[in-house]
């Protein structure tokens, strides 16, 4: 018993020098374990689990336990959808509750990816039962992009649409990352300095384009997505200065499934309005273009204008082409 109590009176009367050995042991071993190390390990693993589906590298690993954060420097990520995406800091800080009872929630912050910058914030939602089925785990998932170079996103996804300009992008939406059920949600996005080359582009389930040079100075979409459907309520194409502009609203049926782990989205038809006005500069270089949409045409005081709805019942079906009113 008295050694007992010789114990934790030697506790309390060192109390301090505990506290400050253990912080120092902390700090050092955060300070001098080579982090740096662990790339090769890290970036074999994943290789690993990933069954050689997903190539990760990078040069430096941070932690820092005031935040329970992880930082990865100069990160090199590759998959069969992404060809050499690099991001120059890749920070991820996970909720601690949420670790504790086994949910991915936290934020994702990516400096200095497709020259801009994304950040992920992901909070689980209680889980849902619909009908007779399992338990359904849905997201909140906050997404915002910062000047991201769509002529970088084109490379990095192997697109064949020849474009380039800079994303700005917020969306708030509710996921099932199952996709038992589709997302519901909203999406803004602003373009700036957009531009499309002229050239034929497949526009997969949209079909098969011969377009001429499009620019615009900036695009202004304000969507939402609720059972399936892509509402475009507001789409502004260009500004008066350019020589091509106009409006684009409607419905996109677009449904996300998934096969084995990988997600794609699949259009199942589209009701569009589109109200273009085009100066004499965009008709003199895109006469054959316009030459399909020539009997939606009418001229009032902002120039040229070209009037019609877009409707198509299937993924492939060319469109059905008719005056709007």
């Amino acid at each position: 018993m008295n050694y007992l109590i010789l114990f934790f009176r030697f506790l309390k009367n060192n109390l301090g020098k505990i506290c400050l050995t253990l912080l120092f042991c902390i700090i050092f071993v955060f300070t001098l374990f080579p982090f740096g190390d662990l790339s090769d390990f890290i970036s074999s693993k994943v290789s690993t689990i990933t069954g050689n589906q997903v190539y990760l590298q990078f040069d430096q690993l941070q932690i820092n336990p005031l935040s329970a954060s992880v930082s990865l420097d100069n990160v090199l990520l590759e998959t069969k959808q992404l060809d050499n995406l690099t991001i120059k800091n890749l920070t991820a800080i996970p909720s601690i509750l949420s670790f504790i009872n086994k949910k991915p929630d936290g934020q994702i912050i990516a400096d200095g990816i497709l020259s801009g910058k994304a950040t992920v914030k992901l909070n689980s939602l209680p889980s849902s039962q619909s009908g007779k089925g399992p338990e359904i785990q849905k997201s909140n998932v906050q997404l915002a992009l910062e000047k991201i170079s769509l002529k970088d996103l084109k490379n990095t996804l192997n697109l064949s649409l020849p474009i380039s300009g800079f994303l700005n992008l917020n969306s708030n939406s509710v996921i099932d990352f199952s996709f038992q059920e589709q997302p519901d949600g909203e999406l803004n996005a602003t373009i700036q300095k957009f531009e499309l080359a002229a050239g034929s582009v497949n526009l997969s389930d949209l079909g098969s384009l011969n377009l001429p040079e499009i620019k615009f100075s900036s695009v202004e979409l304000k969507t939402k997505f609720q059972s399936g459907k892509l509402v475009i309520e507001t789409g502004k194409l260009g500004t008066s200065v350019d020589d091509l502009s106009g409006t684009i609203k409607g419905e996109i049926n677009l449904f996300i499934q998934n096969v084995n782990g990988q997600m794609s989205p699949v259009i199942n038809g589209y009701n569009l309005s589109v109200d273009l006005i085009a100066k004499p500069n965009f008709i003199e270089r895109a006469g054959f273009f316009l030459s399909f949409i020539d009997r939606f045409k009418s001229i009032d005081a902002a120039g040229t204008r070209y009037k019609m709805k877009l409707i198509s019942s299937g993924p492939g079906l060319p469109p059905q082409m008719s005056p709007l009113q």
